[in-house]
């Protein structure tokens, strides 16, 4: 590595000679490259020897050019210290700070349009361009973050973060895991035998083999027949359970995991090639992570108070701190805490609502919880369905409760008061078609918010078929009405893509700081163009990922702006999940609002790239519902 001398003043020599002095003498951070930091992460330990010794230490003085409109460029610049302001005219684009890179896109092209200056003294690494280009060549991981398509890069990259020293739950295979070799017994023996093979194979539970069926017998059946008093000489096969839940040796952890969360599970069968060939039990995954999400999701099913389910409900922001900080994707840990808020939400409304009430009702959460999206503990957003002719003198009492209950576990209400402690969403289900038919025939701009609402509801508590009459009463009302669906669609346009010309980041200065709403400018543009879509095409799925999928599959969505779309938007939940981690870690109320200026050169790219496929995705909406001759 060398120290090179930057065009600069007389005086500015005397700078160069103290920084090249403290490097010589002992300021290691100074001489040695950090490859902590993404792309430079995913070079192996001969690529980074090979790249640090071809770099150079070069020296700008305050106010002095770096790169100049159509310069040709020779180096990617990394930088140590000091600060690189990114301009064109008079505009400022962005700010380069410690270990951020500039300029990937130019170094491909070879020149940039943008004018690159030293805003204070800074201290940069110089990054030969045939050697970085040649890295990329060689290197997928790294070449990704310089020619990737969009859907690509930010696969490959965001999903990277905490993933080198722990293999995570989104990446880990059940086979990773070791699962035990199951104990197979004939249907024919007795339960007394059976009792005797599971002691010898020290085993807690069996594979029933009775003919072409295939069941399960657990030390729970054994309880269960010992408090029915059946007899021990009963064949097995009349005690054992055939209808078996089981996941292939191959599929992720993470779907173990999540399918043992949601069914309230302490095993599963493991099969290779549709054969079974091992079990995997409650415990081997908590030896595997050290999370608990099984045993918050066991203590909201067992908790016979509000108290206790406080004390549940505190424990999932900590489980979203390690899964997030193990490299566990927004889209995959909202699935996980989707299930476990509508675990808690359902056992607050057994402990408060009398039983004919809940069995009777449909309890519906709505929103971004709904659709798998609050990962955090934002606001509430539920309503509460219930069948005509019906009187329930408690009903009021008992959603006060609940709302309050909510605020306890750590839900905010909600601004619109979109809860069931408002009147207006508890409603029987001819109330539901009366609303649906204002919805539709009357439309207005709180109708409109309120049918978005709706349309991302999921049950967790009751009866759900109150649920699907309504979508189906939906349904019939909007067959045939394209100018329906453009008047929904229209709500796209409410915010402008803070991305403006040569990809620069638009903020808005706020008690002296540049911020940038994720949530107006791009999450809420992507979410709501697909619920438009699925509105149309009749897509039932709440959830954004599954509404892409399914309208790519359908041919009503292009695969590829549809991959886009989805890694666009688990990139933008991302960083406002890691912006939400940090409000609450210094004790403020979480919001929307990010500093683009503290992002990495990373992060900052693939916001802007983000923000374009939500660009793109308007356009092809306007196209689609002729928004603009409305």
């Amino acid at each position: 590595m060398h120290i090179l001398h930057s065009a600069m003043p007389f005086a500015d020599s005397l700078a160069i000679s103290r920084y090249a002095g403290s490097i010589a003498y002992g300021t290691a951070a100074m001489t040695r490259f950090d490859f902590d930091h993404p792309p430079f992460d995913s070079l192996s330990h001969a690529e980074r020897q090979q790249l640090e010794q071809s770099a150079d230490i070069v020296y700008f003085a305050p106010d002095t050019p770096i790169i100049g409109p159509g310069q040709v460029i020779d180096s990617l610049y990394v930088v140590i210290k000091g600060t690189v302001c990114e301009s064109t005219d008079d505009e400022t684009l962005a700010r380069y700070r410690a270990q951020d890179s500039f300029d990937a896109r130019a170094m491909v092209a070879g020149h940039s349009p943008h004018r690159f200056v030293a805003e204070e003294e800074a201290l940069l690494f110089a990054l030969p361009r045939q050697q970085v280009l040649a890295l990329t060549e060689c290197n997928a991981a790294f070449g990704a973050y310089f020619y990737s398509s969009v859907s690509q890069k930010m696969g490959t990259l965001a999903q990277r973060a905490g993933s080198r020293e722990l293999q995570t739950l989104f990446t880990a295979t059940v086979r990773d895991v070791g699962c035990r070799a199951p104990v197979f017994v004939d249907g024919g023996l007795s339960i007394r035998e059976v009792a005797r093979c599971m002691k010898q194979a020290r085993s807690k539970s069996v594979l029933v083999q009775d003919g072409a069926r295939l069941g399960i017998f657990t030390t729970t059946d054994f309880r269960d027949i010992i408090l029915d008093g059946t007899p021990v000489d009963t064949p097995v096969a009349q005690c054992a359970r055939f209808e078996l839940l089981c996941i292939d040796i191959d599929d992720f952890l993470f779907d173990a995991l999540l399918l043992m969360t949601q069914r309230n599970l302490r095993r599963l069968v493991v099969k290779e090639n549709g054969r079974a060939v091992g079990m995997l039990s409650q415990v081997d995954v908590l030896s595997y992570f050290s999370n608990h999400s099984h045993l918050i999701a066991q203590r909201l099913e067992r908790a016979e108070s509000l108290d206790e389910l406080v004390q549940a409900a505190s424990q999932v922001t900590r489980l979203v701190q390690i899964l997030s900080g193990h490299g566990v994707r927004p889209p995959q840990l909202g699935r996980l805490v989707q299930t476990l808020n509508g675990r808690l939400f359902a056992r607050a409304w057994q402990l408060i609502a009398p039983p004919a009430l809940v069995s009777a009702s449909c309890l519906l959460v709505m929103g971004s919880e709904g659709r798998g999206e609050q990962i955090l503990k934002t606001d509430q957003d539920n309503a509460l369905l219930l069948p005509d002719g019906t009187d329930f003198p408690e009903l009021a009492a008992a959603c006060d409760a609940l709302s309050a209950a909510l605020a306890r576990f750590g839900y905010p209400p909600c601004p619109g008061s979109v809860m069931v402690d408002n009147p207006v969403w508890r409603l029987s289900s001819e109330a539901l078609r009366a609303r649906i038919r204002q919805w539709v025939h009357q439309p207005s701009g709180e109708g409109m918010m309120q049918l978005a609402i709706f349309l991302d509801a999921e049950p967790v508590s009751g009866d759900s078929r109150l649920l699907s009459a309504g979508r189906d009463y939906l349904r019939q009302l909007l067959q045939d009405d394209a100018s329906f669906y453009a008047r929904f669609a229209r709500a796209i346009e409410q915010f402008d893509t803070p991305l403006g010309l040569f990809a620069q980041l638009q903020t808005r200065s706020r008690d002296g700081r540049d911020l940038l709403d994720l949530k107006k400018g791009g999450i809420f543009p992507l979410v709501h163009g697909l619920r438009a879509l699925a509105l149309e095409y009749g897509i039932d799925d709440t959830s954004s990922q599954g509404r892409a999928d399914r309208l790519a599959q359908s041919g009503h969505l292009d695969p590829v702006l549809a991959g886009d779309i989805r890694e666009a938007l688990s990139f933008l939940l991302q960083l406002r999940l890691q912006h939400g981690l940090q409000q609450l870690s210094r004790q403020q109320p979480i919001d929307n609002l990010i500093e683009p200026s503290g992002l990495s050169t990373l992060e900052r790219d693939l916001l802007k790239d983000a923000l374009a496929v939500v660009k793109r995705f308007k356009t092809q909406l306007r196209h689609h519902y002729r928004l603009g001759s409305l």
